[in-house]
């Protein structure tokens, strides 16, 4: 069989991929080298902000906006256990933040509904939150985070209904172009299509090794909280700017535990053997 489209490497981004691309009539077979979700990818970690005044400038803000839209959609597929939390996020940091001020720009050109808040009415809304008097708070009540794990699983399984092929727990060795398209040689045999989509994340120099892509390490970890940091109790995602220019951001608590990761800087890696836990490393 000749597929329309073979997508290789089923996470975030192939997942929703192959969703949609099935959706729309075409013949897709998915693949990937594990049983996605899993943790060899940059997917893994069960959450992910969604902002929608962007910090790193506005013209993010129509593709998060028709993404959300899109989110919105998905989360009915899984209405007791959504995709996406509308728990608010509050940004944090100095009032002279080029972020913060880029997220201002961002609200105020495409009419957002975000707050600003000052020092006081940070901690007054929020007494777990504690900042110097210099910070301000720019809230977006309508955004919040998603559950990428459940994401991927929701599309999987969507796809597969609509008569999505999908080849997991099997790598693709090698891509091979022709005047007919596309083969990818696999441990399960080559398979054919049009045309492919590689959305291989980190490792995607092991097929397209002229791509000039340099995987990076990035952390975050769980840290013990309470109730009193959880959406029940009205406690929002949120990024942070140190003084220092540091950008960190995280998620509402869980179980006792409130996930914090750092948005700038990681470690330039070129395997997985580099893919080290966090803590293994000084800087973490």
């Amino acid at each position: 069989m000749k597929y329309d489209l073979i997508i290789i490497g089923s996470g975030s981004v192939g997942a929703a991929a192959g969703y949609y691309a099935t959706r729309a009539g075409l013949n897709v077979l998915m693949t990937d080298a594990h049983m996605p979700p899993h943790q060899h990818g940059s997917h893994h970690g069960d959450t992910r902000l969604i902002r929608h005044a962007y910090g790193e400038g506005e013209k993010y803000v129509p593709l998060v906006l028709r993404a959300q839209t899109l989110w919105d959609e998905l989360s009915c597929h899984n209405e007791e256990d959504p995709i996406f939390v509308r728990s608010g996020v509050i940004n944090l940091g100095p009032a002279d933040s080029a972020f913060l001020a880029n997220v201002a720009h961002s609200a105020e050109q495409w009419q957002l509904n975000v707050e600003k808040l000052d020092a006081q009415g940070i901690m007054a809304r929020w007494p777990e939150i504690r900042v110097p008097d210099n910070y301000i708070g720019l809230f977006e009540t309508d955004s919040g985070f998603l559950r990428s794990e459940l994401a991927i699983k929701t599309w999987i399984q969507l796809a597969k209904e609509a008569g999505c092929a999908q080849l997991f727990n099997c790598p693709v060795t090698a891509i091979r172009h022709d005047d007919e398209g596309v083969t990818i040689e696999t441990a399960d045999g080559e398979y054919q299509a049009k045309k492919a989509i590689v959305c291989a994340g980190t490792w995607v120099k092991d097929l397209l090794p002229e791509l000039p892509v340099q995987p990076v390490r990035k952390v975050f970890a769980w840290y013990q909280a309470d109730g009193r940091y959880s959406v029940k109790n009205k406690f929002p995602a949120f990024t942070g700017e140190l003084p220092n220019g540091d950008q960190y951001y995280g998620f509402p608590a869980e179980n006792d535990a409130l996930k914090i990761g750092k948005h700038n800087g990681g470690q330039v890696i070129h395997s997985a053997d580099e893919r080290v836990p966090f803590a293994e490393v000084v800087s973490d």
